[in-house]
């Protein structure tokens, strides 16, 4: 017979191996989807349009409008964790589709080099790092929270602030908030 410290142990051993699958399927259904995506998206590249504000004054005024709609979800999103009964899981879960959204995000950027609208005056951002918007799937990994009905209707204008910005192409945007809606699935 097993001592009773034993069996506690060898229990929640057991518990964090199924939370470890579990985000390793996760994790593996969003690298598939991001490979979909960037594939449709990448043969699609020539049909595009472009859709922005003419003077740079007003694609500034409305870049800045992007970073807030995208900064007020994921503190909407902070605000769920912190009144979170398992604040420490939710902090967790919150800062793993971060990571997945923004790791995802970079290194697609480095392997597609799509040039932006924008390019060649893009301010500080690099003209040749379009796709996908991280901008949108920050936003969109939040979803699923308590505040649906607040948080949607920002994370669609984030991606629609980030065209008329001229720093996405539409299709950026779409890969964006699907890898983002992905990734909120990690909870």
């Amino acid at each position: 017979m097993m001592p009773k410290n034993l069996l506690t142990l060898q229990h929640k051993v057991h518990k964090l191996l199924g939370k470890v699958l579990y985000s390793i399927k996760l994790l593996q259904q969003i690298a598939v989807g991001t490979i979909m995506i960037v594939v449709v998206t990448v043969s699609s590249v020539q049909a595009e349009l472009k859709v922005q504000f003419p003077t740079q004054t007003e694609r500034r005024v409305v870049d800045a409008a992007s970073w807030m709609t995208v900064l007020t979800a994921i503190t909407l999103d902070t605000k769920a964790s912190w009144q979170c009964e398992e604040r420490l899981h939710c902090f967790t879960k919150q800062g793993e589709r971060l990571a997945v959204v923004y790791g995802a995000a970079f290194l697609v950027k480095w392997l597609v080099h799509r040039d932006r609208p924008c390019n060649p005056s893009c301010g500080i951002d690099n003209p040749h790092s379009s796709f996908f918007s991280a901008h949108t799937a920050a936003a969109f990994q939040t979803l699923g929270g308590p505040r649906s009905a607040v948080v949607i209707p920002l994370a669609g204008s984030t991606g629609v602030l980030r065209v008329a910005a001229g720093k996405h192409w539409m299709t950026d945007v779409i890969a964006g908030a699907a890898v983002g809606t992905l990734a909120s699935r990690i909870r």
